[in-house]
């Protein structure tokens, strides 16, 4: 264990392999804290009755990042705020002619190592020279996580017709209208009358609880 100081450093890719690096961008001051967010989504199809949501699949992944860039001659070998903003710029923003997209960022400072695209850059210019010059600057970034496509799959919400559901029936719900709306498709009706004991499917009484099979118990 050296103790050396470890700087966060935000690294620049332009595929999302993180193969290409296109930049770096090293902290003049490490944060003093960061934080991370995720939310939850539910599914607000509600009978009376029912006290609470069900739970619908994942939402997005954020992390945000707020730090210092400083001028004022209390760090060695600073740069202008106005040159660190925009060296900041070319590493988090820059478009990627070959990809048409903006880089994929790596944020990375001891066991943090978070993968993700900038979702906003707020920047708040918090002191000054006698001539009007920033040489202090607070800056937050919002970065939205990145999952590559295969691991996307794996992690599919409960919207997928692969996954079982359970409905609870509204005033004008019909067996056709929700098997379009789990399976794509009104060619399961039948199955899932059986499967529910139905002996009809065209009066559905509000309240009545009905299990929609994943298609894979269907094949």
């Amino acid at each position: 264990m050296s103790g050396a100081l470890k700087k966060l450093e935000i690294v620049s890719y332009t595929d999302d392999k993180f193969n290409t690096e296109q930049g770096r961008f090293s902290m003049m001051v490490n944060p003093a804290e960061y934080s991370e967010k995720s939310e939850i989504k539910y599914n607000e199809r509600q009978s009376v009755g029912e006290h609470s949501p069900t739970f619908k699949g994942f939402g997005g992944k954020y992390f945000s990042l707020k730090f210092i860039l400083d001028n004022t001659g209390a760090i060695k070998d600073s740069l202008p705020i106005d040159d660190c903003i925009k060296q900041l710029e070319m590493v988090t923003e820059k478009y990627v002619g070959s990809t048409h997209q903006t880089p994929f960022l790596k944020i990375v400072w001891g066991t943090l190592n978070f993968k993700g695209r900038l979702k906003s850059k707020d920047v708040k210019y918090i002191l000054f020279s006698g001539e009007g010059e920033p040489i202090r600057a607070e800056v937050t970034l919002k970065i939205s996580l990145y999952i590559d496509v295969v691991t996307d799959e794996k992690e599919k919400n409960s919207s997928s017709p692969d996954l079982s559901h359970l409905f609870t029936i509204k005033a004008g719900d019909t067996l056709p209208k929700l098997c379009m709306e789990v399976y794509g498709s009104i060619g399961y009706v039948a199955e899932v009358a059986r499967v529910n004991g139905l002996s009809g499917f065209r009066n559905l009484p509000p309240g009545t609880k009905l299990l929609f099979p994943p298609l894979s118990d269907k094949n």
